[in-house]
């Protein structure tokens, strides 16, 4: 066979790499004279001193085998030479038998079928002896070098348990391992046990068992309770209820089983109970507590106006009453259909709610669109619709939503008279601007809003102008846009780019786009679009082709060619 030339180098330095790859490796067996694989190939037996020298790649697998000795295998992890001993245990037998026929053996984790008798290493053995059915046996053994150790094991049956449940088909897990639904029969090995029933829309219920040699069999019954979803509520609402090991506020919604719950419940207008619930099932549970009773006085400017306390006509000003603490409404209608409203906390002692009709009014405030709008009049803030009280005056109105702008009115508060606003925020639209080139100022209805790219602004739905400036021209557009839509818009420069062509060392020959454009150093306008373009040095040889894209570049700049 013949190598074209150009392969030798190639070659050889291959032949160095993979015996770049091996490593000097020494090894010390014990015993001496000892037979070593490499791969499952054997590369040679240590010598009378138990000494050999091999090469070896990391990874490789090494085994050493004697007769009469157990083998040892090991895989070479090292990069670098290095000096392993190695120590052959003398072989031992291991004769094991056992009743009930067909039972199985693991000898340090390898399994057997009994009867067997296999080649160990001398020394300590971790032996398991094992049949379904049956209580496994399991522990140490000591074989001596040479020799054979015989042992013989008898399994004890098992115990029997017989597993019920209310309800049936619940999941039955042993130690932690799924073994089926119930109802169910299984054996179990003697010892201590953990059964852990559990079952959809029931309570987990576990217990432990003790399984000795020769038990007769068990039947265990386990009745589970069913789990209910309650929300628990208080009236007055927001109490503080401990009930079932857990302290929530409510309402709240829990997970319970079903019976007899004593609770605690305490609320900062109302005195503190304890008491009883009976959850029989899913459903909402009510805990009442005993409110406390503050006094209110109601009175006016000018007097005889009706009270409405929470929506209800309680009388007419001056006038009192005994009500539980709480927060409430009130509206005070006086003569001449003045008007006056507010809302008061009445916590302890005696509240007097005052309503001057003569210097204040009322103002109701609206706007479109209702959700995530607030208004903001005075040192008040308030979503809307809203419901003010104030002095008689004029005052201005902020109206924000983070999707619409900013809006700003003037309003007046009559005396004992209700005022109506309403506010209709303007629409907008969302657009993205990108540029070619890029960093281009963006103005928009002649206001400057940044430079390119923008991303996510907003504008009021309807005509506007954009303009984008770059450094040597610009674009004026009219856009209309319409509301909750998003635009991208895309401008390039309509002016050419003016490129310098430059070269080293030497002068060359450039064509672009087919057109023949003189040597180098040259200045060219060019559109912004991709180009294709050929340089030749000055005796005619082409020396290199390729693309450019001006799209991005700015107005002015320079083109390196290799002149080599």
């Amino acid at each position: 066979m013949h190598f074209p030339v150009k392969l030798f180098p190639f070659l050889i330095l291959m032949t160095y790499a993979v015996i770049a790859l091996a490593v000097p490796l020494t090894l010390i067996t014990s015993p001496s004279e000892s037979l070593v694989y490499v791969d499952n190939v054997l590369v040679g037996q240590s010598g009378n001193e138990g000494l050999l020298k091999i090469d070896v790649q990391p990874g490789s697998k090494i085994e050493i085998k004697d007769i009469g000795y157990f083998p040892t295998t090991f895989v070479n992890s090292t990069t670098h030479p290095s000096t392993v001993m190695i120590t052959l245990k003398p072989i031992s037998y291991l004769s094991i038998a056992s009743l009930p026929n067909g039972s199985k053996a693991l000898i340090d984790g390898e399994e057997v079928l009994l009867p067997a008798t296999v080649v160990v290493a001398a020394g300590k053995h971790f032996l398991k002896i094992f049949k379904r059915g049956y209580v496994p046996q399991e522990g140490i053994v000591v074989a001596k070098a040479f020799g054979v150790l015989k042992r013989k094991f008898i399994l004890q049956k098992a115990g029997k348990i017989n597993v019920r449940t209310s309800p049936n088909h619940a999941y039955l897990e042993i130690d932690g391992n799924f073994v089926g639904m119930t109802p169910i029969s299984t054996n179990l090995s003697s010892g201590i046990h953990l059964l852990t029933v559990e079952a959809t829309s029931f309570s987990k219920l576990s217990t432990s068992l003790s399984v000795s040699e020769n038990s007769t069999p068990l039947s265990l019954y386990f009745k589970l309770k069913k789990l209910a979803r309650i929300t628990i509520d208080s009236s007055p609402e927001g109490a503080i209820i401990t009930m079932a090991s857990t302290t929530f506020t409510a309402p709240a919604t829990l997970t319970v089983e079903t019976g007899v719950y004593t609770y605690s419940a305490s609320q900062i207008y109302s005195y503190s109970t304890t008491g009883k619930l009976d959850i029989t099932g899913d459903g909402k549970y009510v805990v009442m507590l005993k409110p406390k009773i503050g006094l209110v006085v109601f009175t006016s400017n000018p007097m005889g106006a009706a009270v409405n306390l929470n929506g209800k006509f309680v009388g007419q000003t001056q006038t009192s009453l005994q009500i539980p603490y709480g927060t409430y409404s009130v509206k005070m209608v006086g003569t001449g259909g003045r008007i006056w409203f507010g809302k008061f906390l009445l916590n302890q002692g005696i509240k007097t709610v005052y309503a001057d009709m003569i210097n204040s009014g009322m103002v109701l405030i609206d706007a479109n669109p209702l959700k995530g709008t607030m208004v903001h009049i005075g040192q008040v803030w308030t979503s809307v619709p809203a419901t003010l009280n104030a002095v008689v005056g004029i005052y201005k109105v902020e109206v924000f939503n983070s999707n619409y702008p900013r809006l700003s009115r003037y309003i007046q508060i009559k005396s004992g008279q209700v005022s109506k606003y309403f506010f209709s925020l303007e629409p907008m639209a969302k657009f993205f601007v990108i540029t070619k080139p890029l960093n281009a100022e963006i103005f928009l209805d002649k206001k400057p809003i940044g430079r390119s790219p923008l991303f996510d602004i907003s504008v009021t739905a309807g005509d506007h102008v954009l303009s984008v400036l770059w450094n040597d021209g610009n674009i004026e557009r009219h856009i209309m846009f319409e509301k909750n839509k998003v635009y991208t818009l895309d401008f390039t420069d309509p002016n050419n780019v003016k490129v310098m062509f430059m070269s080293f060392p030497d002068p060359l020959k450039l064509i672009v786009d087919g057109k023949d454009e003189g040597y180098t150093p040259l200045s060219l306008s060019l559109s912004r679009k991709k180009h294709l373009y050929e340089t030749y040095d000055v005796m005619g040889t082409k020396i290199a082709t390729g693309e450019f894209d001006t799209t991005y570049f700015s107005s002015k700049t320079y083109f390196f060619l290799n002149g080599r």
